[in-house]
């Protein structure tokens, strides 16, 4: 009876790590094919009709492939170096992969490498589409004397002026007096506001101390 529980116990976490998708040697080929094609003519807008085939319909939403051979297309460009672009994974599922793709400048200049998450998602025939492309930091140029990184942490709302970022979830004070600020101003717009209606009001009306006047007689 032991040794089949433990062998129940064993096929029960055997079952989720066999079950966990993981990508093939061809799959793995496609996957580069398609980046390759995707970096070298839409990223670089070198021949952007090229990437037509390698692009699924959620990153090209109503744009036909004329339009697309036009060159204004929904995809970040950068002067990508290489024809070749290695990748590192992030997550594998059923329906998509989640990729890490470093891209470097072809010269050195202004420009520094910049790291992208890249999104691809099987068809039928093979090939792997990709159906999202957003950069997610930018390196220092190779030639700067001090290195730095920018994500999109650093452009979130608590991200310090001087270029320094916050702490996760920690906001700047501003966002925390600026409430209390405008309700200050709100109340006392309220007080002045009905200060000038009492004046206009006693101005109008009169004085209200005092017995009333006595009524005009009749005849008079």
């Amino acid at each position: 009876m032991r040794v089949l529980a433990a062998a129940m116990v064993a096929l029960a976490f055997a079952a989720p790590a066999a079950a966990a998708p993981k990508l093939s040697k061809a799959d793995r080929a496609a996957i580069t094919r398609s980046i390759d094609v995707f970096v070298n003519h839409a990223v670089k807008r070198a021949n952007p009709t090229a990437a037509y085939r390698v692009v699924a319909p959620e990153m090209r939403p109503g744009i036909n492939r004329r339009q697309w051979a036009s060159g204004d297309i929904p995809v970040y460009p950068f002067p990508a170096a290489g024809s070749t672009h290695p990748w590192n994974i992030l997550y594998v599922t059923r329906e998509e992969v989640g990729l890490e793709l470093q891209l470097n400048p072809r010269t050195r200049g202004e420009l520094g490498p910049i790291i992208f998450h890249i999104y691809l998602r099987p068809v039928r025939d093979g090939r792997w589409l990709v159906d999202s492309f957003m950069p997610v930091a930018t390196l220092a140029p190779l030639n700067a004397k001090k290195t730095r990184v920018l994500s999109v942490r650093d452009f979130s709302p608590g991200a310090q002026a001087e270029g320094r970022s916050a702490s996760p979830g920690r906001l700047s004070h501003v966002y925390l007096v600026a409430p209390f600020g405008v309700f200050a101003l709100l109340v006392l717009g309220l007080v002045s506001w009905g200060g000038v209606r009492a004046l206009h009001n006693r101005r109008v009306q009169g004085p209200r101390r005092g017995p009333l006047p006595p009524l005009p007689r009749s005849g008079t």
